[in-house]
This record gives C-alpha cells, structure tokens and sequence, in this order.
C-alpha cells in the first residue's frame, strides 16, 4: 500500500522592509505625506531683511527731523582781540608814543580780531572788522618817524597796497594823504602822522569810514 507523499512547507516570503503597503513610511496617491510626518518649516530670511530695512528707515527719518528743527548757527563767531599787549611791547621798546584807535569800545560797531608786532622794521599792526558787517575791514599800521627812509618806503607801499595817491583828508586838523588801488573792491588808505609815528589806516571800507578810524586813535597810555 502506497502512502501519500507529504506537503512541502510554503517558502516564507521576504521580511517586510517598510517600503511596502505595509510599511510605516509608505506614501499614498500623488506623493501625498503619510500620517504623522511634520510639514516642512517657510523660510525665515526675508521677514528679518524687512523689519531691519524698516528700522533703518525709522531711525533715518528721526534724524532728518531732528536736524531739521534744530537751530544752527550761520557761522562761528570770532571773539575779539586784546590789542594792548602788542601796543605796550611796542612803545616800552622803541620808546615812542604807540597810537591805539576807540573802536572796540562798548556800543562801537568794530571789534579788533587780529594784532602782531614786526621788527623790520619795527612796527605794529592791528586789523577789526564790523560786527554786522564782517566784509567791513580796516587796519591800523604804524613805524617810528625815524625808521630809515628805505626801510620805510618799503613799509608804506606794503601797508597802502601799493595803492595810488587819490588827494587827501583833514582829521582833527590835520592832513592825511588818500591812497586808493582801485579795483572792486578797492581798498583805500589814509597816510598820517601822529607825533613822531608814521601811521596808515587803511581797509575794504570808503574815505568816511577811515577818516573816523584816524580820528579815533588815542595815545596808549601805560
């Protein structure tokens, strides 16, 4: 009697990996993402750009109103000079009477703004100008009447510009020469003497105003 032969076992299929339909990571229709898997996070970059472009465009408007209501001055204000320390060293050195014109006394409309001292030849110089007008200028210039005539003559035509005489003036009784160069703007010049100083007064400013800056000059008193 002939037995049967036995069943062979069925083969046992491949582990499952996953990929598969049973697989956790498995993705359903057009790519679609399996249940429980996070979205991807947007980009952060353009909304920091846009805020620091808004904030540097605040602070700039601020600063723009800040300058804009904030006063400024026109220009800076030069204080005045003391012209008697040169005026002294002067007359202690040369033993001569040193003339200082009246014109940065209270309520005057000039104020002295430079002052220096020359030794060849000895000599003195002090400028101002106007308080409402600083293109208004004047100078008085001074040397010893007994500087040596070529010394002097150099110092005359370097203190009147090598201006041209244009008459003269009468101040206080006595007679000044005019000097002018011409141009525009001319610059004029009185020259005098105050007892035994030669002096110039000369500037931008018209005959009238320099034969009150000469009518001003006082002796400098120790």
């Amino acid at each position: 009697m002939t037995s049967a032969a036995p069943s062979s076992p069925t083969p046992a299929g491949p582990p499952n990996d996953g990929s598969g339909p049973a697989g956790h990571g498995a993705t359903t229709g057009h790519g679609a993402t399996a249940a429980g898997q996070a979205p991807a996070a947007r980009p952060r970059g353009r909304g920091n750009w846009r805020s620091l472009l808004l904030s540097t465009a605040a602070v700039g408007a601020l600063l723009f109103v800040i300058f804009a209501i904030v006063p400024r001055p026109d220009s800076v204000t030069q204080p005045p000079v003391d012209v008697t320390p040169v005026a002294r060293q002067l007359a202690e050195e040369s033993g001569t009477t040193v003339w200082i014109p009246q014109l940065g006394e209270p309520g005057k409309p000039w104020k002295a703004t430079s002052v220096r001292r020359g030794s060849e030849p000895t000599s003195w110089y002090a400028g101002y100008t106007r308080t409402d007008d600083d293109k208004a200028f004047v100078a008085v210039q001074q040397i010893p009447a007994d500087t040596p005539a070529a010394a002097a003559q150099t110092w005359r035509e370097d203190a009147l510009s090598n201006g041209r005489e244009d008459g003269t003036s009468t101040v206080g009784g006595e007679t000044w020469t005019r000097f002018t160069t011409g141009g525009d703007p001319a610059r004029r010049g009185l020259l005098g003497k105050k007892d035994d100083m030669t002096t110039v007064v000369s500037g931008l400013a018209d005959y009238a105003t320099l034969e009150s800056v000469a009518g001003s000059l006082q002796p400098y008193r120790r």
